[in-house]
């Protein structure tokens, strides 16, 4: 077969460069995703078997601490770091106007969804608004078919994509797949995004649906006890804070945590970021641009407060619920996450420290065609459906995961 080359999940903000005109058209229908044939064409490719991709890997597989770069990633990172220069030029450019950013984060929700594992229907989905401190709150909510009695526990669920892109429907076929693994109802976020709306406005629209969860968890056919939080990446942060601020307050803090490979502060230039700065899902480039746009004014480590940088300025973590970290072994936010994990356990905070060593940043969005991507969904939704329900971690994975 011809070795072809397809387009990676960020290299699509290349396009937007040549593709500046169609922005003034708006964005695409709303509605269910349906792949282009062009889409279709990239599913078919990484939907062959490892050994092809194997076959195609312009270098040696890669290792890293005993573990081995799935081959399909490996294949699409090579892809990727020839963007790198490309990347940081246009990056500007790209975020520059109101009808750029349109374009390019429809598409970017389109090619989160593409490789991401389509998963049983969903008893009810709906989208809703609900009041925030600044305005209504768009959210989307997820109950899966299920015979379980009673109210099922909920899940306030933040989407990641560095605070600046991405959305509910990037995230919507993950989350139906933790919603019916979890066999949890999940209420996904549509928090605003930087920069029109830099932080805190992220984390201000997580915690006012929290809120808002618990004191409606009833009505939607939930349990009110059983109300926790999670994201990926910048929307683990966002749950984060959500914990932070409910203990700081005084108030009731979520059931249970979930973290997918979060963003647990302003990033350091630690092992993992320099190991894998280029290529595996999120660069060090792109961290360098977003920071300014989201964290405005603050230009070193020194001027971030706890909420900033939790795993750094926190004085401390206790009190947090019990929580589920799970990372990748490619990642460049591999040991700042696990370093939280540290942090949580030194606090007293049962945690358990799932890792995925073959997977990289963002490997929640190609569960439907790696196949220790979709183990590291199923397998952590349906840990943490059971730790909701516990109020505890099961003794077979409460604790640290020895490094």
């Amino acid at each position: 077969m011809r070795k072809r080359k397809p387009i990676a999940p960020l290299a699509v903000l290349f396009l937007t460069a040549f593709g500046w005109f169609w922005t003034q058209f708006g964005t695409a229908t709303p509605g269910p995703f349906v792949p282009t044939a062009a889409e279709q064409e990239k599913l078919a490719l990484f939907r062959q078997p490892e050994d092809w991709f194997l076959a195609h890997l312009q270098g040696p597989p890669e290792v890293v601490d005993g573990a081995t770069l799935d081959p399909k990633l490996q294949y699409l990172a090579e892809q990727m770091r020839p963007l790198g220069p490309w990347f940081e030029r246009l990056m500007p450019a790209i975020f520059a106007t109101p009808p750029s950013r349109r374009w390019v984060r429809n598409s970017i929700d389109r090619e989160w969804q593409l490789y991401t594992k389509v998963t049983a229907p969903m008893r009810q989905v709906e989208d809703r608004a609900i009041p925030g401190r600044d305005g209504p709150v768009p959210i989307r909510l997820y109950w899966p078919r299920t015979d379980e009695p009673g109210q099922l526990p909920v899940l306030v669920y933040c989407h990641g994509g560095g605070w600046l892109f991405a959305s509910v429907a990037a995230l919507d076929r993950a989350v139906r797949l933790l919603a019916n693994e979890a066999r949890m109802i999940v209420i996904s976020v549509d928090y605003r995004r930087a920069p029109e709306h830099p932080y805190p406005a992220a984390s201000d629209d997580g915690e006012d649906a929290y809120r808002w969860a618990l004191a409606n968890a009833a009505a939607l056919g939930g349990d009110p006890q059983k109300v926790a939080v999670g994201g990926d990446s910048a929307g683990g942060h966002v749950s984060i804070n959500t914990v932070q601020r409910q203990l700081a307050a005084g108030q009731p803090v979520p059931r249970a945590l979930l973290l997918y490979y979060p963003g647990t502060g302003l990033p350091r230039r630690d092992g993992s970021m320099q190991r894998f700065a280029v290529g595996y899902g999120l660069d060090a480039s792109f961290i360098d641009f977003l920071l300014p746009r989201v964290f405005p004014g603050i230009s070193d480590h020194d001027q971030a407060d706890a909420l900033m940088d939790p795993l750094h300025k926190a004085e401390s973590l206790r009190g947090f619920p019990p929580t589920i970290m799970a990372t990748g072994g490619f990642d460049i936010l591999r040991d700042s996450g696990r370093a939280f994990v540290a942090r949580l356990a030194a606090d007293g905070v049962p945690v358990a420290d799932l890792r995925y060593g073959p997977l990289t940043h963002s490997f929640l969005q190609f569960s439907g065609v790696v196949a220790e991507a979709e183990r590291a969904a199923t397998e952590s939704a349906r840990l943490f459906g059971a730790t909701v329900r516990a109020g505890a971690l099961p003794d077979s994975v409460a604790g640290a995961t020895a490094p």
